[in-house]
């Protein structure tokens, strides 16, 4: 199987968006000068008719520059944030490179903007299982996409997370991207993973509607239920493969 991530293009698409905040930056730092010179120096008479047109100007540019600059600071703070792996990714796909072969790709940190971000997508003859992976420990119910907790009065509270509704959404974007490319035949499913043992975060389900496993027990998981038909050729499951890649 290939275990692999869009490191170098999340990297580029960062440079991208920092070397864009740096421009915005120093325009905005420019005209904001401008402005500050305008408000030390009058360049037009209290008492002229044009003082209220030049006092206008000079708010104008003093507010473009400040927004300017907001948005430098947006796209710097976003492009320093960007996640060029997800490690929780790397430990499901070196779980499961023992069990597929070469026909199988193993994409962490999905992240397009067609799409958003995904935490993996597993490609293969079968079509494209769509993971969201969770790191929570404790003691969780799922019925149906509701998630609930266990607090320590051994009380249900509403869970604070809701993987399922997540990967629901990832799944309808990963299908419209693919449809749009021309995959109407690439089924696309969703699959809920905990990280941690069973020790760890104990799992109640009734009636989910999406699989809900532990890492432990992922490919049983798979096994009943995603491996059991194959409607691709490894050929086709390659380019999907690469469009999701890519």
């Amino acid at each position: 199987m290939q275990n692999i991530a869009p490191s170098r293009i999340i990297s580029r698409r960062a440079n991208q968006l920092l070397s864009l905040a740096f421009l915005l930056g120093a325009i905005g730092v420019f005209i904001l000068a401008i402005g500050i010179v305008m408000f030390i120096v009058n360049f037009v008479n209290e008492n002229s008719p044009s003082f209220g047109l030049f006092v206008g100007a000079r708010t104008v540019i003093m507010f473009a520059a400040i927004v300017l600059i907001l948005i430098a600071l947006i796209l710097a703070l976003r492009a320093a944030t960007y996640r060029k792996d997800n490690d929780l990714a790397l430990g499901t796909g070196r779980y499961l490179e023992q069990y597929f072969d070469q026909s199988y790709t193993f994409i962490r940190n999905v992240s397009k903007r067609e799409i958003g971000y995904v935490d993996a997508a597993l490609i293969g003859p079968p079509g494209v299982m769509v993971f969201r992976i969770v790191n929570n420990t404790g003691v969780f119910m799922n019925e149906g996409a509701n998630w609930l907790k266990r607090d320590k009065n051994g009380e249900w509270v509403t869970g604070g997370i809701n993987p399922t509704l997540e990967d629901l959404a990832d799944v309808r974007k990963v299908r419209d991207f693919l449809v749009k490319r021309g995959f109407q035949d690439a089924p696309v499913y969703g699959m809920v993973v905990f990280t941690q043992d069973p020790q760890r975060v104990a799992l109640q389900w009734k009636d989910p509607q999406l699989p809900v496993t532990h890492l432990v027990n992922l490919y049983a998981s798979l096994q009943a239920g995603y491996l059991t038909s194959q409607p691709l050729d490894v050929n086709r499951a390659a380019e999907v493969a690469r469009a999701l890649y890519a």
